[in-house]
């Protein structure tokens, strides 16, 4: 008689007796372009192969790799940020010392990843990210404007001498000439280890380093010799849409690029970054390794570990690699792609990007110095103004 009265009074007052169950979702950032397309192949594939899942939300939102620890920092404290997200291995201190990713527990993770991919993954001693990509860049050349790729950096001085033309906006080699990223060759190609030998010492920043200083000067005169554009000028469209239009003979970039060159179909090449006068050497680019992490502000840990550890199996990478053509870091699986042997032949003299906190200004100070050393700036007073940055740094 209770249980009626109590079921009829719940009814009127139009109260459910139970609520019905939230359907989970788990959101999913990462870059738009060939990134994004695996993604989507993943969130139809996950459910296959984890049929446990089969009634999990999975929605992807396009956050460049590059933007999501700061967009995380923000969102995800605030309740609406990813579940899972990817970003650069140089990211990870400040995303750990933060405290907002969780720790990967997968099992079998030495065994199956390249030691370069365990060592971006991990930060004092625990992994953290889930490696689904290493990468570095090098020397795309069009094969129509170029018969021989030059090897050193005075071959394409005399290279650009017969291509160049200002007034049709023709240059025989681009890049996004204020980007830090593609800079530090010019730091570690004249012998400026930035934070020292192992790249975790930030006391030996080497910023304002006589060899910093002289390779900067040499950076600064290529802009008289080969590619007389202001700095503000060089994005990344403007040097990939060149490049595409047969405008740029040459191009530094990654193979990020290599899907979307295959598709306009240029034919390219991929060979090392040219060497500098002293040196056989291919200068020493950064290699990066790109991370899916968990956000520690997640409500569904369980789901987003799982589909963090199934975007970097075997499986799994190996269509990433299909797709977006950025090398898979995994031991068992071989690349054998003649398009991608020019970057892991450079591979063989990149340096890891450190990770220590202290990059957050390396990036910030550095993107302005070169700018401002190409279209001008002093190089010694640049130099030692982001090094005050770097030592003011926490």
């Amino acid at each position: 008689m209770k249980k009626t009265l109590i079921a009829a009074m719940m009814a009127a007052m139009c109260v459910p007796m139970f609520a019905a169950p939230k359907r989970a979702t788990i959101k999913v950032w990462e870059s738009d372009g060939p990134e994004k397309k695996f993604i989507n192949w993943a969130i139809k594939e996950f459910p296959k192969s984890n049929p446990k899942y089969k009634s999990l939300k999975i929605v992807y939102e396009p956050v460049a790799s590059t933007d999501s620890r700061a967009k995380i920092e923000l969102d995800g404290p605030a309740g609406v940020g990813a579940d899972i997200f990817v970003a650069p291995h140089d990211h990870i201190g400040a995303l750990v010392n933060g405290g907002h990713v969780k720790e990967n527990t997968m099992a079998n993770f030495k065994a199956d990843f390249i030691p370069a991919a365990q060592k971006g993954a991990s930060y004092k001693g625990k992994v953290y990210g889930y490696p689904i990509g290493i990468e570095t860049y090098g020397l795309f050349y069009n094969k129509a404007l170029v018969k021989e790729p030059p090897k050193t950096w005075d071959e394409l001085k005399a290279f650009a001498k017969g291509f160049n033309d200002k007034s049709q906006n023709k240059y025989a080699c681009v890049w996004e000439v204020g980007n830090a990223y593609y800079d530090i060759i010019f730091m570690e190609g004249f012998g400026a280890e930035l934070f020292g030998p192992n790249g975790n010492d930030r006391h030996q920043h080497n910023i304002n380093s006589a060899a910093a200083i002289k390779g900067l000067k040499y950076f600064q005169n290529l802009r008289k010799e080969i590619l007389d554009v202001p700095a503000a000028d060089m994005s990344g469209d403007f040097c990939n849409s060149s490049f595409a239009e047969g405008k740029a003979a040459m191009v530094i970039t990654g193979p990020w690029k290599i899907a979307d060159y295959n598709a306009l179909g240029i034919d390219y090449g991929i060979t090392t970054i040219p060497a500098f006068p002293g040196d056989s050497n291919p200068p020493a680019s950064f290699s990066g390794v790109r991370l899916a992490f968990v956000s520690e502000y997640t409500e569904y840990p369980e789901e987003a570990k799982a589909f963090a550890e199934f975007i970097c199996s075997k499986a799994a990478l190996e269509q990433r690699y299909q797709i977006t053509k950025q090398i898979p870091p995994r031991r068992d699986i071989a690349v054998n792609d003649p398009s991608s042997q020019g970057i892991l032949e450079q591979s063989k003299y990149a340096k890891p990007m450190p990770t220590i906190p202290q990059m957050n200004t390396y990036w910030s100070s550095m993107n302005a110095a070169f700018s401002g050393v190409w279209d001008g700036d002093d190089v010694t007073s640049a130099l030692t103004n982001a090094a005050a940055a770097m030592e003011a740094a926490k």
